[in-house]
C-alpha cells in the first residue's frame, strides 16, 4: 500500500499539522475519485468513540460507517466518486475544539493513485457560517441527537449549484456573550480550525451567515446583538474582502430591523428574510424535509 496525500483530497474544514490531518467540525469530508478498484486505510490519532461516518458515492449517500478502533478500512470500486463525511463522535463542543479529531495518515492498495475531485487552492467555494443547525446538528433520531451534515441545507444548496462547499459552523455558539459555548469565539472560527491551528484560505465569492436563527442570539438585547453583529461582519469583509454575503435573519423575525440598519453600512451584503419560510424545529433544530425546505429558499436566492 501507498501513503496518499490527505489534504488534497480533503474538505477545507481540515488542517495540516504535525500530528496529522486535524479538524473540529462536523460535516469535514475526505473526497476523491478512484480510477481502480481497491482498499483506503484511515489511521487515526486515537480512538473516537462512536464516530460515524458517511459514505456518500457518486453523489449518493449509501452507508453510515462507524470507526471501532484506530483504522477505518474502505474496500472501493473503480470509477466512483466517494465522499466520506464526520457526521459526529462522543466529544463535547468546546472540547471537539480544543482537541480536534486527526487522521494521521492514509494509505491506498489500488493500482493507481486516487484523484481529488476538487482542486481546493483553485476553486472557488460556496461558504457557510453559522453555529448547530449550518453544522447539521441533531437532524433526525427519535431523541434528536443524530448529526446529518450530509442532508444539511448548506450541503443540499452546494450541491444543487453544483459548488463545492466550505463550512464553518460551532454548535452553541455566537455573536454574543450570551452563547452558551464562547469557544471557539464566532470570530476566531474564521480564521483557525482548533486553538492556534490556522484554518486553510479558500475563495469564496458567496457566503452564507446563518448564525442564531432558531433561537435569536439566546436571548441577547438590542444593543448586545447589534455589537455582537458589527464587530462580525467587519470580520467577514476581511475574512473574505472578494465574496458577497447573504445573512439570514432568525426565523422569529427577532432583530430584523437591526441586520437592516447593520447590513445598510456595506454594499457587499443582501439580508436574507428566513422568518418568512416558516421552518418549524423539533424542537430546538429542523429535521431533515425542514432543511429540503431552507435550501429550495436559498437556491432561488443565490441562483439570482
Amino acid at each position: 500500500m501507498r501513503t496518499i496525500d490527505l489534504l488534497g483530497l480533503s474538505s477545507p474544514e481540515w488542517s495540516a499539522t504535525e500530528e496529522g490531518l486535524w479538524t473540529s467540525q462536523y460535516g469535514a469530508s475526505i473526497q476523491f475519485q478512484s480510477q481502480t478498484a481497491g482498499t483506503l486505510s484511515l489511521r487515526f490519532a486515537k480512538h473516537y468513540p462512536e464516530s460515524i461516518w458517511t459514505l456518500t458515492v457518486d453523489g449518493v449517500d449509501q452507508e453510515e460507517l462507524i470507526v471501532p478502533e484506530q483504522v477505518l478500512d474502505l474496500h472501493l470500486q473503480a470509477d466512483h466518486q466517494y465522499q466520506l463525511t464526520l457526521n459526529q463522535w462522543q466529544s463535547g463542543q468546546v472540547a471537539f475544539w480544543q482537541g480536534g479529531l486527526v487522521i494521521e495518515d492514509g494509505a491506498w492498495s489500488g493500482d493507481q493513485n486516487l484523484q481529488p475531485i476538487i482542486d481546493w487552492q483553485s476553486s472557488d467555494y460556496l461558504t457557510f457560517v453559522g453555529d448547530s443547525i449550518v453544522a447539521g446538528e441533531a437532524m433526525a433520531g427519535v431523541n434528536h441527537d443524530q448529526h446529518q451534515p450530509t442532508q444539511s441545507f448548506p450541503s443540499l444548496v452546494a450541491k444543487q449549484l453544483q459548488l463545492p462547499l466550505n463550512r464553518i459552523a460551532y454548535g452553541g455558539t455566537g455573536l454574543t456573550n450570551r452563547a452558551p459555548f464562547q469557544e471557539p469565539r464566532a470570530i476566531d472560527a474564521l480564521w483557525q480550525v482548533g486553538d492556534g491551528i490556522a484554518r486553510r484560505r479558500v475563495h469564496s465569492s458567496k457566503v452564507v451567515v446563518a448564525y442564531g436563527i432558531n433561537d435569536a442570539n439566546y436571548g441577547a438585547t438590542d444593543q448586545e446583538f447589534a455589537f455582537g453583529l458589527r464587530v462580525y461582519l467587519l470580520e467577514l469583509v476581511k475574512r473574505f474582502h472578494e465574496a458577497h454575503f447573504y445573512l439570514l435573519t432568525p426565523w422569529n423575525g427577532a432583530f430584523a430591523a437591526i441586520v437592516a440598519a447593520e447590513v445598510a453600512r456595506f454594499t457587499s451584503f443582501t439580508v436574507v428574510p428566513a422568518h418568512e419560510w416558516g421552518i418549524q424545529t423539533r424542537p430546538y433544530h429542523p429535521d431533515g424535509l425542514a432543511h429540503q425546505k431552507i435550501a429550495a429558499e436559498l437556491v432561488k436566492i443565490l441562483e439570482d
